[in-house]
């Protein structure tokens, strides 16, 4: 199933604790277990938590990779991001980073991606701040987002059995590229899978059946987005070849007027002025008077040395 391009999906909140890197770790391993599909892990954290993970667990044939960002400068730190996805999310179909947001990072890279996941809990100040991090972003690509309709998709993580996310989030409700994902639950013994499992094949059914609902959702998400992404090559295909077809009718009035005599072509070679005999013909300006109009560091020297 591995296409040309993978589908790349962020892990991203500006907060720690929220679970980003379970979830990253635990959804790689469902897309490889459940799906049978191609994955790539690129952990962009300083703690490798979601690498240590997939590394030490059951192997599940994911490929593991761990980035340092040059952060010397803002160009330097979004090239070097760029870099370390470019470099290992080839040959597979699903690339998944794991990235703490920092105000060093530029938001084109979080506009690189397919589909970005915002983990958040349930408490009303972390939902809060997830929603300003998502309405700061969107205003600040709103034009690139309407083009490429990358999907931001808001995961309420560690939160009770009982949590229900309507009424939640609802400043992100006008926005229709925004989602709000099946929640992962709390998990009392998750230590006990930390390094051992992963939650979508772990002995507990709940836990297992929770994530897999999570990802079974993810799944239709980019199941979604490769539509869309057939859609806008399907219309940027049109648009070019609309582009060359406007260029070619231009190309060829341009000729037939040239043809025409128009603009200087070859037809008005052939019509000379006549004289008439009422009109006084005006000289050709002196060599003198064309000088006047030629500034001096540009005019050849004629006085010998």
């Amino acid at each position: 199933m591995t296409s040309n391009e993978p589908i790349k999906i962020l892990v991203t909140n500006q907060k720690g604790g929220v679970g980003k890197s379970t979830i990253s770790a635990n959804l790689a391993a469902y897309f490889a277990l459940q799906e049978g599909l191609q994955v790539a892990l690129v952990d962009f954290d300083k703690q490798a938590s979601s690498s240590r993970w997939t590394k030490k667990a059951p192997d599940v044939g994911i490929r593991v990779s761990q980035v340092e960002i040059n952060y010397q400068s803002a160009g330097m730190a979004l090239l070097s991001a760029r870099a370390g996805v470019r470099k290992y999310s080839s040959g597979v179909d699903i690339s998944i980073c794991d990235f703490t947001w920092t105000p060093a990072m530029s938001e084109d890279f979080m506009s690189d991606f397919d589909i970005v996941l915002i983990p958040s809990s349930s408490a009303k100040f972390e939902m809060a701040s997830t929603e300003i991090f998502i309405l700061e972003y969107v205003q600040k690509r709103m034009a690139r987002l309407a083009a490429s309709k990358q999907s931001l998709i808001v995961v309420p993580s560690r939160v009770d059995p009982g949590y229900a996310a309507v009424g939640a989030f609802t400043n992100l409700d006008f926005l229709a590229n925004c989602h709000i994902a099946p929640p992962i639950h709390r998990t009392p013994q998750v230590d006990s899978y930390v390094y051992e499992d992963f939650f979508c094949v772990c002995p507990d059914k709940a836990v297992a059946d929770n994530f897999c609902t999570f990802g079974k959702y993810i799944v239709n998400k980019i199941e979604e987005r490769r539509e869309t992404k057939k859609t806008l090559s399907i219309s940027g295909q049109s648009v070019n070849r609309e582009i060359a077809k406007k260029v070619s009718v231009l190309d060829d009035y341009r000729k037939r007027a040239h043809n025409l005599g128009f603009y200087g072509g070859a037809a008005m070679a052939e019509v000379k002025p006549k004289a008439s005999p009422d009109i006084p013909q005006e000289a050709p300006l002196s060599r003198s008077i064309g000088e006047r109009f030629i500034p001096s560091f540009l005019r050849k020297s004629t006085e010998q040395d």
